[in-house]
């Protein structure tokens, strides 16, 4: 029984969120545990549907598209990002009649294309398609009210024991009119937007959570691409901030494709979650800030992702780890912040206090609560103590700090907890990283840039929701909102 639940684990896993740095990655291989993406610095050809994308045209749509590809090729000199390159147009305008040629949730394996669902999977061609009339995305591929857009890789080389690079994959869009202002310079910054984050996913990144108190700060500029959700102002000029990648994201990215340089200009934080009695908390976000730009400067990791050295093998789908002899599973509090830049840095657990956004993390397996309350760590952290006693971590180059270890302050749930550091604690940095893009994109595509036509800028609850599945599609979910046309 028990040996045929850990191959279904191990099927299962390849295509679950995962981490091993300090980001998120949707593919893992199931014996090496390490992240899958496409071969870095290859050439990604992708062939595009010549449809329309609400009220872009197909020329304006393909520049955006072109535009968000560039901003992840162009990430960090440190990051060997695969290329993009147009291969030509889809013989049809895809639709809900003639989508299962080009697009599927499922996906295969180079060792057997003939178990490939779609055309363009068994002839490895990379598809996009604009869903002009929602029939493809809100109700086959999603499934859920709203569903904007689904993305990620298809075809893995090698078998399904034994997975190689990506080799092809789908990305899917359906971008209409924009709450709070409707204008078309306010639809090009919304479909960028959601064009750059999934364009993420198809390298192989995940979602992560950093700042999660933002829906609640005037500044989105704080905001990773990567997150799962979307906290737009009215104006719907805050967008511009997801052209702009943070170092989270572009840790993230490095990560799944290094340059021969990346890990020499870098360092590792290693530690443990343990709840007041000793036990490991599972699913703790775990943050490490830059004192010199700690909103900025944000790096997240949660807790269980990585197994202790002594297990059977990494984690799998449960983010829990196999014992020695294969016996059972073993829970893991333990996190790693690989590829950190040098520098001075506070840590702190927290709350995924969303609970839509904590199931994207670990879909149907997320228990969203801390047992004692948000806190830093200290040199000789114990239970029972301040949550804002604090120390420094100062990490060189080629440096790893480990038994960094946070034992949280109770070993149950209660009502009152504190859920994370609030934001307000810390200082903006001078010369910061994260600003909004100054790049003019509605005006590229020759329309006029979105004005802010509600007085407010310092708004609004999110309307973007993001879903990682087993199958490794991300789905995003726009929610119903009064201002939603």
């Amino acid at each position: 029984m028990w040996g045929r639940m850990k191959r279904l684990l191990i099927t299962l896993f390849l295509f679950l969120p995962f981490s091993l740095h300090a980001y998120n990655f949707l593919y893992i291989h199931p014996t090496t545990g390490k992240p899958i993406g496409w071969q870095p610095g290859t050439t990604i050809k992708y062939y595009l549907d010549p449809g329309k994308l609400g009220r872009l045209t197909n020329e304006q749509a393909h520049t955006l598209l072109k535009e968000a590809m560039k901003i992840w090729e162009n990430a960090s000199p440190y990051a060997n990002v695969p290329h993009f390159e147009f291969a030509g147009y889809l013989p049809e305008d895809v639709d809900g009649t003639n989508y299962q040629k080009y697009v599927s949730l499922g996906q295969c394996y180079e060792d057997d294309l003939s178990q490939c669902e779609s055309e363009a999977q068994k002839n490895l061609q990379t598809v996009i398609v604009f869903d002009e009339d929602s029939s493809i995305l809100q109700n086959v591929l999603c499934k859920i009210g709203g569903c904007a857009a689904t993305s990620g890789a298809k075809v893995f080389g090698g078998s399904s024991s034994n997975p190689g690079n990506i080799v092809q994959g789908i990305a899917v869009f359906r971008v209409g009119n924009t709450p709070g202002n409707d204008s078309l310079g306010s639809e090009v910054y919304f479909a960028l937007g959601v064009m750059t984050h999934e364009i993420g996913h198809l390298l192989g990144l995940a979602h992560t959570v950093v700042n999660q108190e933002i829906a609640n700060d005037a500044d989105k500029s704080y905001f990773p691409t990567m997150m799962s959700i979307i906290f737009p102002d009215n104006s719907r000029l805050g967008e511009k901030d997801q052209m702009t990648l943070a170092p989270d994201d572009i840790v993230g990215i490095s990560n799944l494709y290094p340059s021969n340089t990346f890990s020499q200009n870098t360092g590792t934080i290693k530690g443990k979650i343990l709840k007041s009695d000793g036990t490991p908390m599972m699913h703790v976000n775990v943050i490490a800030r830059n004192i010199e730009d700690p909103l900025c400067e944000a790096y997240s990791f949660l807790s269980g992702r990585v197994c202790p050295v002594n297990t059977h093998s990494l984690t799998l789908n449960m983010d829990s780890c196999f014992d020695n002899n294969g016996s059972g599973l073993v829970e893991s509090g333990n996190f790693s912040f690989s590829s950190l830049p040098a520098g001075a840095y506070t840590l702190e657990v927290e709350e995924v206090a969303n609970t839509q956004l904590a199931q994207t993390l670990a879909p149907g397996l997320f228990d969203e609560f801390i047992f004692g309350d948000a806190e830093f760590w200290n040199e000789n952290d114990i239970a029972n103590e301040s949550n804002t006693l604090s120390s420094t971590i100062t990490l060189a180059a080629g440096e790893t700090k480990d038994n960094i270890n946070i034992i949280l302050n109770r070993n149950s749930v209660t009502d009152d907890r504190i859920k994370y550091i609030p934001l307000s604690t810390f200082t903006r940095g001078l010369g910061t990283q994260c600003q909004p893009t100054s790049k003019n994109y509605a005006t590229l595509l020759g329309v006029s840039e979105p004005s802010d036509t509600s007085g407010n800028t310092s708004g609004g609850n999110p309307i973007v929701h993001e879903r990682i599945t087993p199958g490794g599609c991300s789905l995003i979910e726009l929610h119903k909102q009064n201002t939603w046309p």
